[in-house]
């Protein structure tokens, strides 16, 4: 294995029950053997213009390929800056709402320094670290994903496992306490690693990546009770499974074909959820929009009468969440078949959302889940004339 491959690896931990319902999401990606498939050669060679600062890429025989530099990164965060809940009058001071993240952030080559935020309807979002950078790419496309962990809090191993492209065991990301030193599925502190994935016909759509690695638990706070999961109680009841991926360690990777239609306006939204039972400095469970709980802390979306608007929407967790725009409806190719103005999505699926803008106001988008919308997902969408 080169050095580039893997810079170390290993750890143990555990918890949770597989999720045993899913809606939406696309087609499941097929895993192949170690030896190169037939399907990695199968990519368009044609010339492809670059779009945008978040992936380098060059021509070869087997296609495009787009190059990301992506650093997990752990940094103190508050998802109500503000303090306030807008729909419910509740105030919150900073010690109720923050805690110890870890997210991915996008890098110039060899993870030089973070690139710049992007909004564009082709851009990476605001490369904050919750979500992770938007990564795109399109069919025929081989997309390479170069990790580094620089988790200086946790220290914990970490991993990348995408949904909706394809892969080998090696690329996959996904720990397991029968296998712990698989290449690729829990990358030490300080370690890096290479993932490749191969973008298909059955690729094109709105999908999510996430961090797979061992399960953790984080430590009670000094003086209180402590749960005393670690990485070596793997199989008891205290850690916590795809603990990053609560902490902020997830993303939205977009692959499109010449029949995606273009757009004005493009947003991404991630709907995940942290809790007091996992995140000790908790003062309630938050329910976040893009890592912000409450008005004015979760995005606040603009478009105007007459664009083309396109939302491009996962969740992860345990929560099964009801997405719902006031004063809008857009027809729905997913599960219900017809027009809607709100749509269900749970653990791991996505919703992609397309109309064109007819309602000029000042209107929110929110779950439709009543313990949603107390814990945080509601934000404003503004629509000028």
């Amino acid at each position: 294995m080169s050095a580039d491959r893997e810079r170390g690896a290993a750890g143990d931990g555990g918890r949770r029950s597989a999720i045993r319902i899913l809606l939406g999401g696309g087609a499941a990606a097929a895993v192949a053997g170690r030896v190169q498939p037939a399907w990695a050669a199968q990519a368009d060679t044609a010339p492809w213009p670059r779009r945008g600062p978040s992936a380098a890429v060059a021509s070869s025989s087997t296609g495009r390929v787009r190059e990301f530099w992506i650093q997990a990164d752990s940094f103190e965060h508050n998802a109500v800056p503000n303090g306030y809940d807008g729909m419910m009058g509740r105030r919150f001071s900073p010690d109720q709402t923050t805690f110890w993240a870890i997210g991915f952030r996008a890098y110039t080559p060899s993870w030089g320094r973070p690139l710049d935020a992007d909004l564009g309807t082709d851009g990476i979002g605001t490369n904050a670290g919750i979500p992770g950078p938007v990564l795109r790419a399109e069919v025929g496309d081989t997309i390479r994903v170069h990790f580094r962990n620089n988790d200086e809090h946790y220290r914990w191993p970490h991993s990348i496992h995408p949904h909706g492209v394809q892969y080998d065991r090696d690329n996959d990301g996904g720990w397991l306490a029968d296998d712990p030193r698989h290449p690729g599925t829990a990358i030490p502190f300080g370690g890096t690693y290479t993932y490749t994935w191969h973008c298909q016909g059955s690729s094109v759509g709105t999908w999510l990546y996430h961090d797979h690695s061992v399960p953790q638990a984080i430590p009670a706070p000094a003086g209180a009770a402590s749960k005393g999961g670690t990485a070596d109680t793997m199989g008891s009841a205290e850690a916590v499974m795809e603990i990053g991926a609560e902490l902020g360690m997830l993303g939205i990777l977009v692959v499109t074909d010449e029949n995606t239609p273009p757009v004005d306006r493009e947003f991404t939204l991630f709907l995940h959820d942290a809790y007091t039972d996992d995140v000790p400095s908790l003062a309630q469970d938050l329910d976040m929009f893009n890592g912000g709980a409450f008005l004015d802390n979760t995005p606040t979306f603009t478009a105007r009468v007459g664009d083309r608007v396109r939302w491009r929407i996962a969740a992860l967790g345990k929560e099964f969440h009801v997405f719902h725009i006031h004063g809008h409806r857009w027809e729905s190719n997913q599960g219900y078949q017809g027009w809607v103005d709100s749509q269900i999505l749970g653990p791991s699926t996505t919703l992609t959302v397309e109309y064109t803008e007819d309602n000029p106001g000042d209107w929110i988008y929110h779950c439709h889940v009543t313990d949603h919308m107390t814990g945080g997902m509601v934000g404003r969408y503004r629509v000028h004339p």
